[in-house]
C-alpha cells in the first residue's frame, strides 16, 4: 500500500509541475508592455494634452513629478542639455487639469516618447521602452525573435489606432564583463553595444 501511494504521490506532483509554469508570473517585459499601454489608455487625453502645448516650443524634453521643479532640457550636439533658466508654467498646468502626477516626455522623430522604464532583457540587453503618439515608419513590429537575433534595435507595437509602445535595445555588455554566464554567451558570439 505505501508503494502505492508513492507512486500516486509522484505521478500527482509530474501532473501539476507543468500547471506551476503557468502560474509564473508576467516576464519584465510584458509587466512594461502592460504598464505603458494601461498608462496610454489611462492618461490618453492628458498626454495628448502635454505633447500639444510642448510641441510649439523650442525645447526637447519635459521632465516634471508633483511637488517639484519642472526639467527642461535642450538637443545639442552632445545630447539632452538640462536648460537652467527656461521656465513653462503651461505644461505644468495642463499636467495638473489632466491629473498627470508625473511625466517624462521626449522629442523623438516627429512626435513625442513618452519615457517609462527601463528593463534587461532575458538575451541580456538593456531595453527602454516609451509611448509614441504616432507609428515610426521603418521600425518593425515587435517579436521575440528580434530580441534573440538582434544585440542592438528598436520594435513598435500597436496600443490603439494613434499610440504604440517603443522599445529600442542594446546589448548589456557591463553585465558580460560582470560575468553573466548568458551575457557572456552572447559576447562570444560577437555581440556588441552600439553606441547611442
Amino acid at each position: 500500500m505505501r508503494q502505492l501511494l508513492k507512486i500516486c504521490s509522484l505521478l500527482i506532483a509530474a501532473a501539476t509541475l507543468p500547471a506551476c509554469d503557468a502560474l509564473k508570473g508576467p516576464s519584465p517585459a510584458e509587466q512594461v508592455e502592460r504598464t505603458i499601454r494601461q498608462e496610454v489608455n489611462a492618461n490618453q487625453r492628458g498626454l495628448e494634452a502635454l505633447i500639444q502645448v510642448a510641441e510649439p516650443t523650442a525645447y526637447d524634453g519635459f521632465a516634471w513629478r508633483r511637488g517639484e521643479p519642472l526639467q527642461i532640457r535642450q538637443r545639442t550636439a552632445e545630447g539632452m542639455k538640462l536648460q537652467e533658466d527656461a521656465s513653462a508654467p503651461e505644461i505644468i498646468a495642463t499636467a495638473v487639469e489632466f491629473n498627470v502626477p508625473s511625466f517624462s516626455i521626449v522629442r523623438y522623430q516627429q512626435g513625442w516618447l513618452v519615457v517609462f522604464r527601463n528593463y534587461v532583457s532575458e538575451h541580456c540587453q538593456a531595453v527602454y521602452a516609451y509611448a509614441y503618439r504616432g507609428t515610426l515608419p521603418d521600425t518593425p513590429q515587435c517579436a521575440d525573435t528580434l530580441f534573440a537575433e538582434q544585440a542592438n534595435g528598436q520594435c513598435q507595437s500597436a496600443i490603439n489606432s494613434e499610440w504604440v509602445v517603443f522599445k529600442e535595445w542594446f546589448f548589456a555588455e557591463t553585465l558580460a564583463d560582470d560575468g553573466n554566464p548568458i551575457c557572456q554567451q552572447k559576447a562570444a558570439k560577437g555581440w556588441q553595444a552600439v553606441a547611442r
